[in-house]
């Protein structure tokens, strides 16, 4: 397989990959190659991670059949007849298949649109594409967020397996109800990198509404708050707190 240099924008998280495979076709599928090659190459991979893509493959257009690696040639005017290659005694000929792939690359730093779809006192779970969950948790939300409880006792278990407090629900300084669309920072990613993970909810990302700075600044007020107290430790003789 060879990938072929992307037209991408370097900005942006989705990218246009076209990506060449030297593959082997059934017997059975000599008089529709091309749907067959569909089938079987390429929309397998469709929601799984594909190394040569470097990314997780949302789409494809574009299929391109071939008897000689693409760009080998120049460019003819006249349509070349699609020749099959044999190997040895294997019954399946190869062939050239050649797609273009749409594919979703995570990066650090860079941001996301999700749309909430689930919300708790610990974190706030968006849904990126409809498909990706984000979770964001309450480490990293603005510090004019309060949670509202609407309802005690209320509880659920979430994708991580820990029991969240529901029945409420976030609201800004102005009170009014956080939902809908939100721009989220991508902190850390993690999911199934073997081409093998297909389905919903394979990639989980981590993310944070606030900016590189908004999280400096978090992180300083905090370790003064601790030097403070470890300070006033000494002078009472209560135990000290060990960063």
């Amino acid at each position: 397989m060879a990938p072929i240099p992307s037209q991408s924008d370097e900005y942006s998280l989705l990218h246009i990959e076209r990506i060449s495979q030297y593959v082997s076709l059934s017997p059975a599928s000599l008089n529709s190659p091309l749907p067959a090659l569909c089938a079987s190459i390429f929309s397998p991979l469709l929601l799984s991670y594909f190394p040569p893509a470097k990314g997780i493959v949302l789409a494809y257009e574009d299929v391109q059949l071939s008897s000689t690696p693409p760009g080998s040639k120049p460019n003819s005017s006249a349509a070349e007849p699609l020749l099959l290659r044999h190997v040895d005694e294997y019954t399946a000929p190869f062939l050239w298949a050649t797609a273009s792939l749409l594919v979703l690359r995570p990066e650090a730093n860079k941001y996301l649109t999700g749309c909430i779809t689930h919300q708790s006192k610990t974190h706030v779970t968006l849904s990126h594409l409809n498909t990706f969950p984000v979770s964001v948790t309450k480490d990293h939300l603005p510090d004019d967020w309060t949670w509202q409880q609407a309802q005690s006792g209320k509880v659920s278990k979430g994708w991580d397996g820990r029991l969240n407090d529901e029945g409420g629900c976030w609201v800004d300084a102005d009170g009014e109800k956080i939902e809908g669309e939100l721009q989220v920072r991508i902190r850390d990613f993690d999911g199934r990198m073997d081409g093998r993970g297909k389905g919903k909810g394979f990639l989980k990302v981590e993310g944070s509404l606030l900016s590189l700075e908004e999280e400096r600044e978090r992180r300083e007020k905090g370790q003064k708050g601790k030097k403070r107290a470890n300070g006033a430790a000494r002078t009472t003789g209560e135990p000290i707190e060990i960063e």
